[in-house]
């Protein structure tokens, strides 16, 4: 009876003991305590159409006299998926938007007049429906092309003349296809006999070869710096 009465007691004291240490390692919290409200993080600025349509902006464009033309590629009034490319030697044209963010096809269009210091020119005599002045058209006949901004390198380029590759748009741009990893070194005997195919090729292909292809040009972009804020303080 009295050994059964010590292991009880034993017990209690340890039961004690584990319930005392849990709660002295439990910190007290005031009843005044409030937790700080976490920061929460800036909102993101407002989308702008350059950042949604990265293709819009000003381009030089160096032409085979080496005389710098300023071209700007703007968004269609209406259609968000349409822009139109003022300043190219065939005028003013559009194309459409095939895979976002920046690979365009030209449809076959008639080209318009090239727009004047971002005035629109327009016949002053001739008005459509509406009583709007009718667009005027350069005359000049635009077969179906491609048009791809490159983001990393900021570079326009333009094919016209060239059907539209479904599969590999790019595929009609060689400075946007080239990789040098992937060259490797031929023998004497295979360059030769290469050059020699290519030869006969090239004359035999030339003129066909030159119409699907039609003509490149590669646009840079002209970036806008912000100017840095001036100091007023003296």
């Amino acid at each position: 009876m009295k050994k059964n009465f010590l292991l009880a007691a034993v017990l209690s004291l340890t039961i004690a003991a584990t319930s005392f240490a849990q709660t002295a390692a439990t910190p007290e919290v005031p009843r005044n305590y409030k937790p700080q409200p976490k920061e929460l993080a800036p909102m993101p600025g407002e989308l702008t159409d350059e950042m949604i349509f990265p293709v819009l902006g000003k381009y030089d464009y160096v032409g085979k006299d080496g005389e710098v033309a300023s071209v700007t590629v703007t968004r269609d009034a209406e259609n968000k998926g349409v822009v139109w490319i003022n300043g190219m030697p065939q005028g003013k044209f559009k194309a459409d938007l095939k895979q976002s963010p920046g690979t365009y096809k030209i449809p076959v269009q008639k080209t318009l007049q090239n727009d004047v210091d971002g005035a629109v020119a327009v016949e002053a005599t001739a008005a459509d429906a509406t009583g709007k002045p009718s667009p005027r058209y350069s005359g000049k006949s635009l077969k179906e092309g491609t048009l791809i901004f490159d983001s990393a390198s900021n570079k326009l380029y333009v094919n016209v003349g060239a059907k539209f590759d479904e599969e590999n748009p790019s595929a009609i741009f060689p400075e946007m296809t080239a990789d040098d990893s992937t060259a490797t070194v031929a023998s004497a005997e295979e360059v030769d006999a290469t050059q020699e195919n290519a030869k006969k090729a090239e004359k035999k292909d030339k003129k066909k070869t030159s119409l699907a292809k039609g003509t490149n040009y590669v646009l840079t972009k002209v970036v806008e710096v912000a100017a840095a804020p001036v100091n007023t303080q003296q």
